[in-house]
């Protein structure tokens, strides 16, 4: 078993670091599109990022020393596409955490009742200072609410599976083939924890492609099997957070269920994300480490209160709009680290297949942002 926990682990990073607030928005933009729409998309994406991923492993492994995203960007494309690259991570990150923000208080006040607002403050001031703290304490907390994340979740679809109505999910429309892209390219944006997998498989680096390859199965599996239950039980009266519309449908006991599920879910997003994007500010730009933390929670603040609300226009800005890009910068970084490595890597994508994914990913990532920018705009 020791020998396997390395593998389990690197697995559980990239799996945990994909779940979050997206898979709130899912049923919504499954219910709107048609659900064998959504699923469809689901696919279409799952196999997009399992490209993504695998080409980011190849390039870790290409590559001596540990470093972070930007850091193998500038290694390979230069200073001008590390900063390029962390402007739209940024994106990418403050979208979560505004989402996170909008989402928790929504969910808390479906609970306890009061104004969401309130709540999303309170939870924001608290997560905030675990994020100032640092990696030490997140470490315990992330173990603590993942374990219970599970838990919860199976809790939810025992209880959700008997409501689910055949009509809900029969659903397939051609024309809203767009509609769930950029949800779900959020919801699939975990590469950021490639390099932490590396860091995890010293020694053990054949087991890289197998990690990756279940690390994004599992999302892809969790996603459909929700987004079944939701959908399935609530239909076109989905809501964009999904467990407040299925818990009063189902009943107070899924209501409150469901809701922790949710917060629990967006608390270890939150910490994973606030302590990346100060992790950045702090050791990439050399800014001091109270100034990155709160650059780090300040900036999604500024931007609700200058009026973005929207749950899913957030998820779809983000997941189009910043990982959209970045995904592009990462393949461009690929190409280029083929022609400088610095090491043997343990293993090597076929020319036909990583050219014909660079195209596929290319359409992809443009599709989502074209539809993203002209259906918000």
């Amino acid at each position: 078993m020791r020998k396997k926990l390395p593998f389990l682990q690197a697995i559980a990073v990239l799996v945990g670091t994909t779940v979050g607030a997206g898979i709130l928005g899912l049923p919504y933009v499954f219910a709107q599109a048609g659900f064998w729409t959504g699923f469809l998309v689901l696919v279409v994406v799952g196999l997009a990022m399992l490209c993504l991923n695998l080409m980011f492993g190849e390039i870790v492994l290409r590559t001596s020393g540990q470093h972070q995203i930007s850091g193998y960007v500038e290694k390979y494309l230069g200073k001008f596409w590390k900063r390029f690259v962390s402007v739209f991570l940024a994106i990418t990150l403050f979208g979560a955490l505004l989402a996170y923000f909008v989402a928790i208080g929504q969910a808390l006040a479906a609970i306890i009742g009061g104004p969401a607002l309130m709540f999303s403050l309170l939870f924001y001031v608290v997560f905030a200072a675990l994020v100032f703290k640092g990696v030490g304490v997140i470490k315990n907390a992330e173990f603590i609410l993942g374990c219970l994340v599970w838990l919860v979740f199976f809790v939810l679809i025992i209880f959700s599976w008997p409501h689910v109505k055949t009509s809900h999910i029969t659903v397939f429309n051609f024309k809203n083939i767009l509609a769930p892209l950029g949800v779900l390219l959020f919801a699939y944006s975990g590469s950021i924890s490639i390099p932490a997998m590396k860091e995890i498989l010293v020694g053990k680096e054949k087991l890289f492609k197998k990690a990756i390859l279940i690390g994004v199965l599992i999302p892809g599996i969790f996603y459909a099997i929700f987004s079944w239950a939701v959908v399935g039980a609530t239909g076109l009266n989905t809501s964009e957070v999904a467990t407040i519309g299925l818990g009063q449908l189902v009943g107070p006991f899924i209501l409150v269920v469901g809701n922790i599920f949710a917060c629990l879910t967006m608390s270890t997003g939150f910490l994973a994300v606030g302590l990346t994007l100060k992790g950045m500010f702090n050791y990439d730009y050399k800014i001091k480490h109270f100034w990155a933390w709160l650059l780090t929670m300040a900036v999604p603040l500024v931007i609700y209160f200058l009026g973005l609300h929207d749950f899913i226009n957030i998820l779809g800005l983000a997941g189009a709009l910043g990982f959209g890009v970045e995904g592009v910068v990462y393949v461009l970084t690929f190409w280029y680290a083929r022609k400088k490595s610095e090491r043997q890597p343990e293993y090597v994508l076929s020319t036909v297949f990583a050219v014909m994914a660079s195209f596929f990913l290319f359409l992809v990532f443009g599709s989502g942002l074209f539809y993203t920018l002209t259906n918000i705009f």
